[in-house]
């Protein structure tokens, strides 16, 4: 991709793109036609092509997109390593500031499987192996940072010690899960009440005990603009 955020053409083009993100996260790119493209860009054809010379171009920019929020903001979201060594007996102030951590290095983790889909990972991987590539090296990056918290965690007998990389591909696999409407209605289940249960089930899978808060408040309203985003995207 030549342009740069210095480029005249690249602030319109990030615009156009994010418009057709979501039918790419559902459907990915094999199937997109240009027609469908500038018909959720909400522009003509012939102004599309102003901007975009092929769709191969189209994908390119948006995984280029994809690629930057994960390495750029999604990285700079990663909880810190954890120190120093704690005390024998927490504090109060202590036990807010290791369930914070770990709730955002959850929260970070389910928002890399919400934003990258089954759908677009496996149609990526199929259709444009290069970006793929790229995407799952800005992945990496995100992941590396995640383990290196949780490994901090586990050395200074905070959390039990995981498999950081198992722990990571576990919460993965299982938003994944939850997230499909049927799943939840034979199990009888909200996605809401699928996500706190899952969240304290990863908590007191992480925690030794005497460091797990029980204060769950902060999550449950992430979850709740969470959904609505998913909904959003239905």
């Amino acid at each position: 991709m030549s342009e740069t955020p210095c480029d005249p053409l690249f602030d319109k083009r990030e615009k156009l793109v994010l418009r057709l993100m979501p039918y790419v996260q559902k459907h990915g790119f094999s199937t997109l036609k240009m027609d469908e493209a500038a018909k959720y860009m909400d522009i003509s054809k012939a102004t599309m092509y102003k901007y975009f010379a092929s769709k191969d171009e189209i994908a390119e920019c948006i995984i280029d997109k994809f690629a930057r929020f994960v390495s750029n903001q999604m990285l700079s979201e990663a909880p810190p390593t954890l120190s120093p060594e704690p005390l024998s007996r927490p504090s109060a102030e202590e036990l807010k500031f290791y369930n914070e951590s770990f709730a955002q290095a959850f929260k970070l983790t389910i928002k890399l499987s919400f934003y990258l889909t089954d759908a677009l990972l496996q149609d990526l991987n199929a259709t444009y192996p290069d970006l793929s590539v790229k995407l799952a090296q800005a992945v990496e990056l995100c992941k590396s940072k995640l383990a290196d918290y949780f490994d901090s965690g586990i050395a200074l007998g905070v959390f039990f010690p995981i498999n950081t990389r198992i722990y990571l591909t576990q919460v993965d696999l299982v938003f994944r899960k939850l997230s499909d409407p049927k799943w939840l209605m034979l199990h009888n289940l909200t996605l809401k009440q699928a996500l706190m249960d899952f969240y304290k089930t990863m908590k007191h899978q992480v925690f030794y005990e005497k460091w797990m808060d029980e204060d769950d408040s902060a999550i449950d309203l992430y979850f709740d603009n969470l959904i609505a985003r998913m909904r959003a995207y239905d």
